[in-house]
């Protein structure tokens, strides 16, 4: 099976969607991450090779129920029902972060994730304004039984990376982060995280309080991952390699 391909994003800033100092962006390092999600192929391989996160075998604190129930068995996507190179849901945040670790890496931090995400480059603010009024409907209706191939979205931000919107949500290491006391989950809360007052940063606060609903049992057909490396740990890697 060909070797996940990953994306070098260099360090920035970003202005994320959650309190902060107004007029100070969040800094992010350089690190890798993977070019696309995470293929039920690629879970397969890593159930091979480690049993024990097998469908029939993974302790009950680790997922809920549903665990990988798209597959037509335990050991066994069923790729003819399915499709070949679909991104794998219906897999917790512990099995993703175990799945990363097998691989020399980690789920991307939330700030790496966002910021990799907004790495976008459009001509104008009403294309801008165009995308994100799409990504708001496609929040809001995605079709988790019937997932495209990774890479098929045509969505990538300027270094290559691929299908951060568009095919699913994705698990990332701090999905729920603390934003601010007396800050909940009720119905107002979108409009209270929305800091920037444009579209993008509402499709943006979709996906933050969707992620914070999630438990880390969660299992359902709308969440895949994908995998960060640091950037030490990738440089080492590759000189080795040579």
């Amino acid at each position: 099976m060909a070797q996940q391909e990953q994306v070098l994003i260099p360090a920035g800033s970003f202005h994320s969607i959650l309190p902060e100092v107004k007029g100070e962006p969040i800094s992010v390092d350089s690190f890798y991450i993977d070019k696309t999600a995470v293929t039920n192929e690629d879970f397969l391989q890593f159930l091979q090779e480690n049993d024990s996160w097998q469908k029939d075998e993974i302790p009950s604190i680790f997922a809920a129920q549903n665990y990988l129930n798209h597959w037509q068995e335990a050991s066994t996507p069923g790729l003819e029902e399915i499709g070949e190179n679909r991104p794998v849901t219906h897999v917790s945040w512990f099995a993703a972060n175990a799945y990363c670790s097998d691989k020399g890496g980690r789920l991307p931090a939330l700030n790496e994730w966002e910021y990799s995400a907004q790495l976008m480059d459009f001509d104008s603010m009403q294309e801008m304004n165009r995308f994100s009024t799409e990504l708001i409907g496609w929040y809001s209706s995605v079709d988790a039984k019937n997932t495209k191939a990774v890479g098929s979205t045509g969505i990538q931000n300027r270094h290559g990376v691929q299908d951060q919107f568009g095919l699913i949500m994705e698990w990332v290491e701090d999905y729920k982060p603390i934003i601010a006391d007396e800050l909940s989950l009720d119905c107002g809360t979108v409009g209270r995280l929305q800091q920037l007052g444009n579209t993008y940063s509402y499709a943006a606060s979709i996906r933050y309080i969707t992620r914070m609903s999630f438990n880390p049992k969660t299992t359902t057909g709308m969440v895949g991952f994908r995998c960060a490396y640091n950037l030490e740990d990738r440089e080492s890697s590759k000189n080795s390699e040579l």
